[in-house]
């Protein structure tokens, strides 16, 4: 049923955005830069996401509409309103995610910092929402003297508490320009 792979195709669009960088990262490919694309283009991908649903919602009513006229059973009903649900529930969680990172539920605040220590706020490109602010924070708590991190998709940056004795600020934008993201020293 048409309904059935428009509901599959939306929940993928408005996922990509999200869930593209840190599957990138996965396969190895994160130093290609997508994040940074996917950011730039997150709400393009949220609207044709949402957009793709409502064909979708609107494909699945038209024909059980018809069905009903015509006395006929639909096929797999019960199977194409489930996944319409779930795709549903999926674009509204990263609808949810984006408006919620957008309205300032999450952000950079200042950090502990232990003495020898040095704190940095690193502009960085292409966060758009939650998920890739978790992805960033994920990178630079990989390294052997990042202390803590904060990024936030609002503000475009991530603050960084480091001991320089361990890891240089050239170490950090390496680690997040790994994940997709644009960093450059400030």
């Amino acid at each position: 049923m048409k309904a059935q792979r428009l509901g599959i195709l939306s929940g993928v669009v408005a996922s990509v955005c999200c869930l593209g960088p840190p599957l990138l990262i996965l396969l190895g490919l994160g130093t290609l830069g997508l994040g940074s694309f996917f950011g730039k283009y997150h709400w393009y991908f949220i609207l044709a996401g949402t957009l793709l649903l409502g064909f979708a919602w609107r494909s699945y009513l038209k024909e059980k509409r018809r069905c009903t006229t015509a006395g006929c059973r639909m096929v797999r009903q019960g199977q194409t309103r489930s996944i319409l649900l779930l795709a549903t529930l999926i674009v509204a969680v990263f609808v949810g995610l984006n408006l919620y990172t957008y309205a300032g539920g999450y952000s950079a605040t200042a950090l502990l910092q232990k003495a020898g220590e040095k704190q940095i706020v690193i502009p960085v490109e292409g966060m758009s929402c939650f998920t890739c602010e978790l992805s960033v924070q994920k990178a630079l708590g990989g390294l052997k003297g990042v202390t803590s991190s904060k990024a936030s998709a609002k503000k475009g940056s991530v603050a960084v508490s480091y001991d320089p004795s361990q890891v240089s600020v050239e170490d950090l934008v390496e680690a997040i320009n790994k994940t997709g993201y644009r960093a450059e020293e400030p």
